[in-house]
């Protein structure tokens, strides 16, 4: 390319382009870019991924164990690689885990928002009492209605496009 490298190919972006955009945007006041660790965490993430599929497909007796521990990672890189988390968020997750989450972490976009948690079915009502006296009660979180913001559902097969044949 004559007026540079091209860094990405979908907005036709090359180094002198971004050198002139980045004295207007927000990214100016950024000293330190933690592209490594970012890089690090989506890798890593999708290493996951690919680990829980696997494991879900070979359904070994520790299954469950197996799922929580990559939930449980995932958080983690999440927390500490992205630094997507937030106080309240890391607090739900440790309240979740210590009354019988397998893995728990963040999810959404983060940066505040939810958790998803697996549990045992034969756990689940002493779970949500817990974690609704220790996360919600004696902390007087009361933003979202109690009925919306602590609810046990099951896993499905996700979203799907449907094309007309």
């Amino acid at each position: 390319m004559p007026n540079g490298i091209l860094l990405s190919p979908f907005l036709s972006l090359n180094i002198f382009d971004l050198l002139l955009i980045i004295p207007l945007s927000p990214v100016s006041r950024v000293r330190v870019f933690k592209l490594y660790q970012r890089a690090k965490h989506v890798y890593s993430e999708a290493a996951r991924v690919l680990q829980f599929k696997k494991i879900c497909e070979e359904a070994p007796d520790n299954m469950v164990q197996l799922l929580g521990e990559l939930m449980n990672q995932s958080h983690v890189s999440c927390r500490d690689m992205y630094e997507c988390s937030c106080p309240e968020l890391d607090q739900l997750v440790d309240i979740c885990r210590k009354f019988g989450a397998h893995g728990s972490r963040l999810t959404g976009a983060g940066w505040g928002g939810c958790t998803v948690s697996i549990v045992p079915v034969d756990k689940l009502p002493s779970f949500l009492a817990n974690v609704h006296e220790a996360y919600y009660q004696r902390s007087n979180r009361s933003l979202a209605p109690e009925k919306q913001s602590l609810f046990a559902t099951k896993p499905g097969g996700g979203a799907l496009v449907f094309l007309e044949a």
